[in-house]
């Protein structure tokens, strides 16, 4: 199988050009000139530098391609303007479509996200793939809106018998590599004093990457999945801080912890966003108000739709997961 993976210097797409050149099957990855790709140049794929946002970067890229795994992605929820969310993640995306059905490419597989469920997710029974997207449009959820947005894309390219399309919904991917989600859970475990925003203790849903690429390669790979949307998360209840609490063991020692009111920490990083803003800083801050309501509220996601229909199964769990990363971090190779 010849495949194409954008997004390859990025956590998951890395994890999926991994497990596919582990398969044997050829491998080109795209990648954007000012990307780091030391890691990317180890695995053995081929690198083809490009840009989702340029679509004539994008038929060199696709060219011969059997199946096309679209894992690139702007992830910096509550961060940014809409047009840079618009740009990168929905015509990227709409990019990609064209290079691909130009190109007659089989196969499209689609990293979304379960943030597109919205509230839907906040309940107290977990959201399957059947669940209403429930969203608003605003600052804190332009991420959310144009990650529905490209979802849709896709399908309705599938719909139309443009190109065979399947969409996966990973939760919360975690694993070495990461410089979002598990950089910020390792940093703040690491402080000898833990402060909480209020409870701070929501469902979550930590999915080891290479767990979510094997899903990846299962639903690009199967006839079952075609035109499906697939959720990519535990199969049991989880706290976050459950799981914060592997990190801790994974470094080592005990933390004093303690709260503070969520008004609070709400205003807190309001100032911290308004100072990155003042600074014109690109980098989101290290806590976002947005980050600071999902420690509030989380979610709550069923994924038992890809264990049954395409046997996908959690292999690292969270002990495990926590302790590789905490290694790399610590290793040459995150300097």
């Amino acid at each position: 199988m010849k495949a194409v993976v954008t997004g390859g210097t990025g956590l998951l797409g890395s994890y999926i050009v991994e497990a596919l050149v582990a398969r044997g099957h050829e491998v080109r990855a795209l990648a954007r000139k000012t990307s780091d790709t030391s890691h990317l140049s180890t695995t053995g794929a081929e690198i083809v530098y490009g840009d989702v946002c340029d679509y004539d970067s994008l038929p060199p890229a696709v060219d011969g391609a059997d199946v096309v795994f679209h894992a690139a992605s702007r992830v910096t929820p509550g961060w940014g303007t809409w047009e840079d969310f618009e740009n990168t993640i929905v015509k990227g995306t709409q990019n990609l479509l064209n290079a691909s059905v130009d190109a007659g490419v089989g196969r499209f597989l689609h990293v979304s996200s379960h943030s597109v469920l919205g509230k839907s997710c906040l309940c107290d029974t977990p959201a399957d793939e059947s669940a209403p997207c429930d969203l608003e449009f605003n600052a804190d959820t332009y991420y959310d809106y144009a990650k529905l947005k490209a979802e849709q894309l896709v399908l309705d390219y599938h719909n139309q018998g443009k190109i065979k399309a399947t969409v996966i919904r990973p939760a919360m991917i975690y694993g070495p590599r990461d410089r979002l989600l598990t950089d910020r859970v390792y940093r703040h475990m690491a402080s000898p004093i833990i402060v909480w925003p209020g409870k701070a203790n929501p469902r979550c849903a930590p999915v080891y990457a290479s767990d979510v690429a094997e899903c990846a390669i299962l639903a690009a790979t199967s006839d079952k999945a075609v035109g499906q949307i697939y959720h990519v998360a535990p199969d049991r209840e989880i706290w976050f801080r459950e799981f914060c609490g592997y990190m801790i063991k994974a470094q080592g020692g005990r933390r004093v912890q303690m709260r503070i009111p969520y008004g609070a920490a709400i205003v807190f990083c309001l100032f911290l966003e308004l100072w990155q803003k003042l600074r014109r800083s690109k980098n989101m801050p290290y806590l976002t108000r947005s980050s600071t309501r999902f420690l509030n509220e989380g979610m709550y996601i069923d994924g038992s739709k890809a264990r049954r229909e395409l046997g996908w199964e959690q292999k690292v769990s969270m002990e495990e997961g926590t302790r590789l990363y905490v290694q790399w971090r610590r290793s040459d190779q995150a300097k």
